[in-house]
């Protein structure tokens, strides 16, 4: 697993944060995000999710991949309104006869904890500029 900074004052969402290239990459605990009642074990082989396609990159921590699939646009089937809390998941493909349901990045966190999440990675990335210029 890459070594993750774990700097003071860490919100518990986050696992810590990942210097990719320069920058700092807050990797959140999926299991904490979604209450898990038991909390995943993190070893060498833990797998992080790098989401590019955001206003800031953002990392995920997840406790297995079983797959990476390519899904037909015109497999995929829109959520209906009031489907899932927040509407988090915005749609759903079959694959393999199960349901794989397409997560909205925006829709997983609420404003107060997208407003944390960006102050915290901003002041997260000061620090490691400081720290590579040493």
């Amino acid at each position: 697993m890459a070594l993750l900074l774990t700097p003071p004052g860490l919100p518990a969402l986050i696992a810590g944060l990942l210097n990719l290239r320069g920058t700092a990459v807050p990797i959140i605990r999926v299991d904490r995000l979604f209450g898990a009642a038991a909390e995943g074990q993190t070893g060498l082989y833990t797998p992080l999710i790098i989401l590019r396609n955001t206003e800031r990159p953002l990392g995920m921590l997840v406790s297995a991949v079983d797959e990476i699939l390519t899904i037909p646009e015109d497999e995929v089937v829109a959520a209906g309104p009031g489907a899932t809390l927040n509407g988090c998941a915005t749609a759903g493909a079959q694959a393999h006869g199960r349901t794989i349901h397409f997560l909205s990045i925006e829709r997983l966190f609420q404003e107060s904890e997208r407003r944390v999440l960006a102050e915290f990675q901003v002041q997260a990335q000061i620090r490691l500029q400081g720290l590579e210029a040493r």
